[in-house]
This record gives structure tokens, C-alpha cells and sequence, in this order.
């Protein structure tokens, strides 16, 4: 009875798996009444002066993950340019839609996105450890542990994220391709009513689909916590409670991230990138944790705890 309930959950019960639910640490003011963002941006300023040592460590591990991928860009260039083929990286040959380059492009990019995706996606949960005044050398074991089943499940769930958001994307760089094509047209042509009615028309479908793709990557932003609060959900009920979460909250997620505009040129002198990067991370975390809500239930302590137990 207990496997059929669990093998038949379905989308508001993704947070929600029997056994699983562990104290989640709270933040000073998680008594009930909402966090402003500013108030999420004091609490996190707050978490960073505690943990000041998780975090730059946390970030010279990414830091160290990309700079593995550019080795390896680098690497290859250099192979390819001591053989004559550094045409495959001409974005002229791209814009003409040669299949090899093409095929070069999306082979590069999968490696590139296999080897970042599953690593990435766990220096967003010791963050999120982090935001919630939790121990980071548990995760960090369990992870270890179970390192195989935890790359592949993230690399699978980032690749339905992008892919979802590819999809979302695809109209619109079709219409401004469009629209590109007419202005080669009126270019080498004269300019008929026709074809400014053809252009006019794509320029407003290419910023109609644009708005749209924007809005749903911003209703998808709380997927990948979800995933990290719960390794187990399943990729698509994540989805979609990320959206019917963020409903009515576009405008505050907009709003939130527009503060941080202004710390942008700050982190080109990279030294400020250093306390910049971790205050946004941690801020994030819990201006995530908020738009939760109830659904805002860790999952992996209770996994971890009884993988403890067993081994």
C-alpha cells in the first residue's frame, strides 16, 4: 500500500514524501510574517559574515570547475588550430548554417554542459545549506557516497530544464531570423511596402516571444532548489510547481535581481567578486526559500540520516 502511495504522487505532493521531512533551520525572522527583500538581503549579509570560510571555498571550487572547461576549450583550439580546422570556430560559418559546424558546437557544448551541470547543481545546494545555517560536510559525504546516482540525476534534470527552456527560446529566434532576412532583402533591394510589412511583423513576434520565454524562465527558477531540497522529485512535477509557485510573483523576482544590477561593474575589478558572488548566492537561497512557502521542506537531512544509519 505505502509503495503504491509512493509510486502514485502527484504534483502539489513533490515537497511533500512521507518520512523524509526534517527540521529545516530557520531564518531570525521565520515566525510566520513574509521577508521583505530587503530584509532577505540583511539576513544573508548576516549568514556571510558567519560562514565567510564555506563560501569562498564554495566559490574557488567553482571557480575551479570552470576553469577545468576552458582548459579544455583552450586545449582543443590548439589541437585544432595545429591541423588547420580553426574554421570551425568562425561565427560566420555558424550564421550560414554549415552542418559540421553546427554539429562541432552542439558536440562541444553537451561535453561542456555534462562536466559543469551535476557540479554546479551541488554548489547551489551547499549554498542553500549555507542560507539555512546548515552543516556542509554531511551534504558534502552523502554526495561522496553516492556520487554516480547524484551526477546523473542532476545532469538529467538540467538537461529538462534546458531543453524546456530551448523550446521556449526556439520561436522567438525564428522570427528574428525572419526579420533578419528582411533586412537582407530591403538591403539588397528596394524597399517595398511588402516586405517593411514583413520585417515590422517579425520585430514584433521576435519581442512577443522574447517576453514570453523570459517569463517562463523566471517561472522556472525555483525548479532547480526544488531538485536540491529534494534529490528525489521528479524533474517535471518540479516544474510545474515552480510555476504554479511563481504565479503573481514575477514582478518581485524581477525586482529582487534588479538590485544586484548595480554591483555588475564592481565584479569586473574581480577582488569585490569575492564578497559580491557569495552575498548574491546566499541572498538568492533565501529569497528562494521565501517564494517556497510551506512547500519549503528539506529532504536530504532526513536521506542522509538514515543512509547513517544503514551504512
Amino acid at each position: 500500500m505505502m509503495k503504491r502511495k509512493a509510486n502514485n504522487l502527484d504534483t502539489a505532493n513533490v515537497m511533500d514524501i512521507e518520512n523524509d521531512i526534517a527540521d529545516v533551520p530557520v531564518l531570525p525572522a521565520d515566525d510566520g510574517a513574509p521577508l521583505s527583500n530587503a530584509e532577505i538581503r540583511h539576513f544573508a549579509a548576516r549568514r556571510i559574515a558567519r560562514r565567510s570560510g564555506d563560501s569562498i571555498s564554495l566559490m574557488i571550487y567553482q571557480f575551479s570547475i570552470v576553469a577545468l572547461i576552458l582548459l579544455c576549450e583552450a586545449t582543443l583550439y590548439l589541437l585544432l588550430r595545429s591541423v588547420g580546422y580553426t574554421w570551425l570556430y568562425s561565427i560566420k560559418e555558424l550564421l550560414e548554417l554549415r552542418g559540421t559546424t553546427w554539429l562541432f558546437w552542439i558536440s562541444k557544448s553537451m561535453f561542456e554542459f555534462t562536466l559543469a551541470s551535476p557540479f554546479f547543481n551541488l554548489v547551489r545546494r551547499l549554498y542553500l545549506d549555507i542560507a539555512m545555517g546548515s552543516d556542509l560536510t554531511e551534504t558534502r559525504k552523502y554526495v561522496a557516497a553516492h556520487s554516480v546516482k547524484y551526477y546523473s540525476n542532476s545532469f538529467y534534470a538540467s538537461f529538462i530544464q534546458l531543453m524546456l527552456k530551448l523550446i521556449a527560446i526556439t520561436p522567438a529566434f525564428i522570427t528574428a531570423y525572419s526579420a533578419h532576412y528582411w533586412v537582407q532583402i530591403i538591403r539588397l533591394s528596394e524597399l517595398t511596402s511588402g516586405a517593411l510589412l514583413s520585417l515590422m511583423a517579425s520585430l514584433s513576434m521576435t519581442a512577443v516571444w522574447l517576453f514570453l520565454a523570459i517569463r517562463y524562465y523566471i517561472s522556472l527558477a525555483l525548479t532547480p532548489y526544488i531538485m536540491a531540497l529534494n534529490p528525489r522529485s521528479n524533474v517535471y512535477d518540479a516544474c510545474d510547481l515552480s510555476i504554479r509557485l511563481m504565479d503573481g510573483k514575477h514582478g518581485r523576482y524581477i525586482s529582487f535581481m534588479a538590485h544586484f544590477i548595480k554591483f555588475i561593474p564592481a565584479m569586473l575589478l574581480v577582488y569585490p567578486y569575492l564578497a559580491i558572488y557569495p552575498y548574491f548566492k546566499v541572498s538568492y537561497s533565501m529569497f528562494v526559500r521565501e517564494l517556497l512557502g510551506e512547500r519549503n521542506q528539506d529532504k536530504l537531512p532526513g536521506m542522509i540520516k538514515r543512509w547513517k544509519k544503514y551504512m
